[in-house]
């Protein structure tokens, strides 16, 4: 019988997939959960529409990682390094969705929103200085070919973090879940785009 070895990448990739498991499964549960108590504990859409864009932002951090694939020599830091953005944002469903395990009762969403929302944007600010990094990381060559509209728009979501973790401003949390929703899908479709 054949003995099946898996390349590093695939062997790294099973824990790095893991952890993304782990946060795609706590947001979705989370919806579920705000379903069922919606009568209780009535959901607030912008907290909703950040478990939406957490879910976005997670399946992309996955897909985008496979650009690691060619890597001829794989160190315990890069390892380690692909792990980190997908640990943050599970930290960053655990604040937005704490489970009853969590010794968290939640009467208000909105509430429970505004008084996480310092360390939710400061988590998810810090990954647009990781995904920066990450590009580095990949080559000189490979961050330079994305040109200015990529770093602006890592410095604009890292600035836009740091205001939605220092302000309480329903406007201000409405305007920016929808600006990253729509900033997202723009990105998404404009890459479907240029596979067509």
């Amino acid at each position: 019988m054949a003995v099946v070895e898996m390349d590093p990448f695939s062997y790294i990739c099973v824990l790095t997939s893991i952890v993304a498991g782990l946060a795609v499964t706590r947001l979705v549960s989370g919806f579920g959960q705000l379903l069922q108590t919606r009568a209780r504990t009535p959901p607030y859409w912008v907290h909703a529409l950040w478990m939406v864009n957490v879910l976005l932002t997670m399946i992309i951090t996955w897909w985008v990682q496979y650009r690691w694939r060619n890597v001829p020599h794989w160190t315990l830091f890069l390892f380690l390094w692909l792990l980190v953005a997908p640990l943050i944002l599970y930290l960053v469903a655990a604040l937005l969705f704490p489970t009853n395990q969590d010794d968290v009762v939640v009467t208000s969403w909105r509430q429970h929103y505004y008084a996480n929302n310092q360390k939710i944007f400061l988590l998810f600010g810090l990954t647009f200085a990781i995904d920066l990094v990450d590009t580095l990381l990949k080559g000189l060559t490979y961050f330079l070919s994305l040109g200015p509209l990529y770093y602006g728009s890592m410095l604009m979501q890292i600035a836009l973090c740091a205001i939605a973790a220092t302000t309480k401003s329903p406007r201000y949390h409405a305007f920016f879940a929808v600006f990253y929703l729509l900033y997202n899908l723009g990105m998404l479709g404009s890459n479907l785009l240029r596979l067509m």
